[in-house]
C-alpha cells in the first residue's frame, strides 16, 4: 500500500503524537509498504527519507511547537505526485481539513486517530476560560463523519469518542502507539550506569519523562515531591527527562520547594537513549491529565518499571492499582503517600515490576503496525473492520 501519514507536529519535536507516528511509520515499512509523512517544516530536523515537509505560519506558537500551514499548495503537489491508496490523518484541525480536502478530491479513504485531548490542552493555556468542552465534541462530530474510520489509543477513549462524540461504534476501533524492541532490552550495565550516577548507594531513584510544559502538569509533581521528602526524610532523586518552554520556572519553583538536589533536569535526550533511563527508575511518576493513552507509561512498562500516575482519562486504561504501579487523585498529599508506600513495599515492588513488563509486551511495534494494515486494508475494501485484534 502506499500510505500518506498526515500531522500537524513531527520530530524533532517531543510529544507523544511524533513518538507515535514514527513508530506507525517504521513499523508499516517493514511489512512492505511504502509510507510517507507530511509534517510541518523546522529548523532543528534531520532530513530524513519519506517525510515532507511542508511550509509553517508561524516557527513557536502554543507551547513551543510550530504553527503549521495547511494551505501550502505544495501539500496538493506531492499528493498527486505519489498517488496514495489510504491518508492517515493525527489531527482534526488544520492538517486535518487538508486531509479531507484530499479525501475527496481523490476519492481515497481517511482514516483518523484521535490522540489529544483538547478540550484539557487549552484549558491548561486559558485557564479554564470559554467552553472547549462543549465546543470540541460537536467540532469533533462533525469533522469524524468525513472519516471511514477512526482509531482511539485506548478502550476508555473510544467510549468517549462513541458516548459524546456520537461516532458510530462500527467506525471506531483501537490503536496504540507501539513500544520499539529496543525498550524491551535494556543491558544491565547501561542501567547501572545511571543510577550509579544519579541515585547511589541504593536510594530510591524516580523518573517522569515528557516536556516541560503547563498541561503535562509539572508543578503538581515538583509539589508532591516536595511533600514525599517531608514525609520520607531520608536521600532520594528524582529525574525530569525532557525539554519545552516552562523549564527554567520548573528548575527554580524546585529550588523554592527544597527540592533542588534532589531533582535532575536533563533536558532533552535522544530516543535511543531513554530506554535506559525508564529501565533504571524504581518508579515512574506521571501527572498528566491530557493523554489519551501516555506512550510513556508504556515505555516505563517495557523497562520493568511500576507507574505511580494521577487517575485520568487514557491512564487508567493502561495503569491498574496494585498489580502494575499505582493510581492516585490529583491531590499532593495522596500522591506523596502513595510514593511513600511504594518505597516501603506496599504494594510489592517486584511483583508491580514484573506486571508492568507483561503489560509491555502486548504493545510491540510490529503488532502494531500489523493491526493498522489489517484495518487499512478492510476499509480499502469498502468493509467496516471486525473488533480489534489485539487485546488491550
Amino acid at each position: 500500500m502506499r500510505i500518506a501519514l498526515m500531522t500537524n507536529n513531527y520530530k524533532p519535536v517531543m510529544g507523544g503524537v511524533p513518538v507515535s507516528i514514527e513508530r506507525l511509520k517504521n513499523g508499516l515499512e517493514k511489512q512492505g509498504h511504502q509510507v510517507t509523512v507530511f509534517a510541518p517544516s523546522c529548523e532543528e530536523a534531520e532530513e530524513e527519507n519519506n517525510v515532507f515537509r511542508y511550509a509553517v505560519l508561524k516557527k513557536r506558537s502554543i507551547g513551543g511547537i510550530p504553527l503549521p500551514n495547511p494551505f501550502d499548495i505544495r501539500i496538493g503537489r506531492e499528493f498527486k505526485k505519489q498517488k496514495f491508496d489510504i491518508i492517515h490523518v493525527h489531527h482534526p484541525m488544520l492538517i486535518g481539513r487538508t486531509a479531507v480536502w484530499l479525501s475527496k478530491k481523490y476519492d481515497i479513504p481517511l482514516v483518523f486517530t484521535y490522540h489529544t485531548r483538547y478540550e484539557k490542552y487549552v484549558e491548561c493555556y486559558t485557564g479554564g476560560l470559554g467552553k472547549v468542552d462543549k465546543v470540541m465534541p460537536f467540532y469533533l462530530h462533525t469533522f469524524l463523519r468525513h472519516c471511514d474510520y477512526v482509531f482511539a489509543p485506548t478502550a476508555g477513549i473510544r467510549d468517549y469518542l462513541e458516548e459524546v462524540c456520537r461516532v458510530p461504534g462500527h467506525r471506531l476501533g483501537i490503536l496504540p502507539t507501539g513500544i520499539e524492541e529496543r525498550n524491551f532490552r535494556v543491558a544491565e550495565e547501561e542501567k547501572e550506569a545511571i543510577r550509579e550516577k544519579y541515585a547511589p548507594g541504593g536510594m530510591p531513584f524516580f523518573l517522569t519523562v515528557s516536556r516541560m510544559a503547563s498541561e503535562k502538569n509539572v508543578v503538581f509533581l515538583l509539589e508532591s515531591l516536595a511533600e514525599f521528602k517531608r514525609r520520607w526524610r531520608q536521600p532520594f532523586r528524582m529525574a525530569l527527562v525532557g525539554d519545552g518552554p516552562d523549564r527554567a520556572r520548573y528548575e527554580r519553583l524546585s529550588r523554592e520547594l527544597g527540592i533542588g538536589e534532589e531533582t535532575v533536569f536533563t533536558g532533552m535526550l535522544p530516543n535511543g537513549e531513554t530506554a535506559a533511563w525508564f529501565a533504571a527508575a524504581d518508579a515512574f511518576l506521571f501527572a498528566s491529565r491530557t493523554e489519551t493513552q501516555g506512550i510513556v507509561i508504556l515505555e516505563a512498562f517495557a523497562g520493568k518499571t511500576p507507574v505511580l500516575a494521577v487517575r485520568a482519562s487514557g491512564v487508567e486504561d493502561l495503569v491498574d492499582t496494585g498489580v502494575n504501579g499505582v493510581l492516585t487523585g490529583e491531590d499532593r498529599c495522596e500522591f506523596a503517600e502513595a510514593m511513600l508506600g511504594f518505597c516501603e513495599g506496599k504494594p510489592d515492588r517486584k511483583r508491580l515490576s514484573e506486571n508492568a513488563y507483561a503489560s509491555g509486551l502486548r504493545y510491540r511495534e510490529e503488532t502494531v503496525a500489523l493491526e493498522a494494515a489489517r484495518v487499512y486494508n478492510e476499509v480499502l475494501r469498502g468493509r467496516f473492520p471486525q473488533p480489534l485484534a489485539l487485546r488491550i
